[in-house]
């Protein structure tokens, strides 16, 4: 099998995301779009839809977490106040997934129809006490594709933190994942964990792989525009 990029465009909602990603997605850049159902704006879910691109919904845990959009916030401190939390009980997974069917039924309202596919912001869905939530969710509503990558996680960056958290993670969930076998990429791969882009797309290994990118980053739309040009999709 030779490899396919699947892109995908996160945090539509966003106000400094919505309008690059929009572009992108008009443009035919980016393959999927993964939407805060909560902070999408009936207007921006309309216009995303005109574009035909595949519509994800990205699951957060903002309102349980007790804060917002804190770009700046180090990973130490979000993955301190997300530990605090789920100490204080704030995320028992029962609540986390009564949580994700409402921004699925949210989803549902402001697109009038189900998400193509799952994801989270933060990767939320990777810690393994939420994972068995995450699954149970995306049989219920019969999604046809979940954030995972069957084969692991990729990226040229050897020391990135998030990514190596990942690839631990990911390692406890395959077990649960090859249980249900839930339809995913065979790699997945963030934009931020790719040092130089056509070393990158030189040395794919077969399969389909997902590269998640957020556009409200000025240098990851130069990122996709960059891997666009490089000829290294599907």
């Amino acid at each position: 099998m030779k490899n396919k990029l699947i892109i995908v465009a996160d945090d539509y909602g966003v106000r400094e995301a919505s309008l690059p990603i929009l572009c992108l997605a008009k443009e035919g850049v980016v393959d999927r779009v993964a939407v805060l159902a909560r902070f999408v704006s009936t207007e921006d879910a309309r216009a995303l839809s005109e574009t035909g691109v595949a519509l994800d919904i990205h699951l957060e845990l903002i309102r349980l977490l007790g804060r917002g959009e804190h770009d700046g916030d180090s990973l130490i401190l979000r993955l301190g106040n997300f530990l605090w939390h789920v100490l204080r009980g704030d995320l028992a997974p029962k609540r986390v997934e009564e949580e994700w069917k409402a921004q699925i039924e949210i989803f549902r309202e402001k697109f009038g129809r189900l998400p193509d596919g799952m994801n989270s912001h933060e990767h939320v869905h990777f810690f393994p006490f939420f994972f068995s939530s995450f699954l149970r969710v995306a049989e219920e509503y019969t999604i046809g594709y979940i954030r995972f990558g069957s084969q692991g996680i990729l990226g040229d960056i050897r020391v990135h933190p998030a990514k190596n958290i990942l690839s631990v993670l990911h390692g406890l969930n395959r077990i649960l994942w090859r249980a249900q076998l839930l339809p995913t990429s065979d790699y997945l791969v963030s934009a931020d964990w790719i040092d130089d882009v056509r070393h990158f797309v030189r040395h794919l290994p077969d399969g389909q792989i997902e590269i998640v990118a957020h556009p409200k980053r000025p240098h990851e739309v130069k990122f996709l525009r960059a891997l666009k040009k490089t000829g290294g999709r599907g």
